[in-house]
């Protein structure tokens, strides 16, 4: 499963769901290129005239029946947690993982009353506690991430902080509440107002002084900017990086990276320069090796991604403090 913090639904693709293309026409389940799917069903029984109904960016959706499971995760069982075995999926996964262990809190809850997924809507809708809100019956409600490329020092803690991670002073700024639509704030994403970003030692432009506010989410792998910024940093890689379409920029995976700096709580957060061209998806050409960069452009809210999350220690706190905490990793022995 993904630890995701930029959703809050914990689903597993059940055995028998239906694979679904981008119009909606059955496939086999292959074509969704799931790792292991559960066999099993609801250990807390399932919860009638309810179910899961996702939108995520790009087109894919999921819909699934919801339930009760006793999960555990980290030597923490959380009794009669609501989660969803899906039953129906657009999304195309990666061989490997076959779920999502949502990590967002309530206000991204999407579970709707009925059973007609084309009836949904915000009066169909119905909040539920998600993992990390179930998780403080049992532990301290934090969740700490510390990514890195090297699998040996890359985890998530659930109630404290990781062991044999060494950091810096941390960064504090409280979770934003924002609201859908023009609706009433809630808790959701862990949204964030930076006081400024600098690229290269020099402000982006004079409107990213002050940013608009940002998403911190382990669920995507790329930062995401408006689109004038991001061709701004990526101008910046040397040899500048090409726009390659959908928003992505290809960059020389042998290229020098701009530095870029995230003002936090009256701190500089510093982006690992070794996180921003990705090597895992590297492609030969005749004049060089090209990788994926670690800036796209987008038109939504801004996303601070992997690229931005790896060699950090992250907290996110949702006590009644309701805060996030950032800080440079200083264990990295090469």
């Amino acid at each position: 499963m993904i630890p995701d913090t930029g959703s809050a639904d914990t689903w597993l693709m059940s055995s028998s769901f239906k694979c679904l293309d981008r119009s909606h026409q059955q496939q086999d389940q292959t074509a969704c290129n799931f790792g292991p799917s559960f066999a099993g069903n609801f250990s807390g029984g399932r919860i009638a005239d309810e179910h899961m109904n996702i939108s995520y960016g790009g087109g894919d959706s999921l819909n699934g029946d919801m339930g009760y499971a006793d999960i555990t995760v980290a030597g923490i069982t959380v009794p009669k947690q609501q989660m969803s075995l899906v039953t129906s999926a657009s999304i195309r996964g990666n061989g490997i993982f076959s779920g999502i262990l949502g990590l967002g809190m309530r206000g991204l809850t999407t579970s709707y009353t009925g059973s007609d997924p084309s009836n949904d809507g915000p009066a169909t809708a119905k909040e539920y506690a998600p993992f990390v809100e179930t998780m403080s019956n049992k532990v301290d409600p934090l969740l700490s991430v510390a990514m890195s490329r090297d699998e040996g020092r890359s985890s998530v803690s659930f109630g404290g902080l990781p062991p044999n991670v060494t950091t810096g002073e941390f960064a504090t700024t409280p979770i934003r509440q924002m609201s859908v639509n023009g609706g009433p704030k809630h808790y959701m994403y862990y949204g964030l107002m930076p006081d400024n970003m600098k690229v290269g030692n020099t402000e982006t432009n004079q409107t990213w002084s002050k940013p608009a506010g940002m998403l911190v989410d382990t669920g995507t792998t790329l930062n995401y900017f408006p689109a004038d910024v991001a061709q701004t940093i990526n101008n910046l890689f040397v040899p500048p990086a090409e726009y390659a379409g959908d928003g992505t920029f290809a960059v020389r995976c042998d290229a020098a990276p701009p530095g870029i700096e995230i003002g936090i709580g009256g701190k500089a957060v510093r982006i690992n320069p070794s996180s921003l061209i990705l090597p895992e998806t590297k492609q030969s050409y005749a004049d060089g090796d090209y990788c994926l960069s670690g800036v796209a452009a987008n038109a939504g809210l801004s996303i601070l991604g992997d690229a931005f999350l790896e060699e950090l220690l992250v907290v996110f706190d949702v006590s009644d403090k309701k805060q996030m905490k950032f800080a440079q990793r200083t264990d990295k022995t090469s």
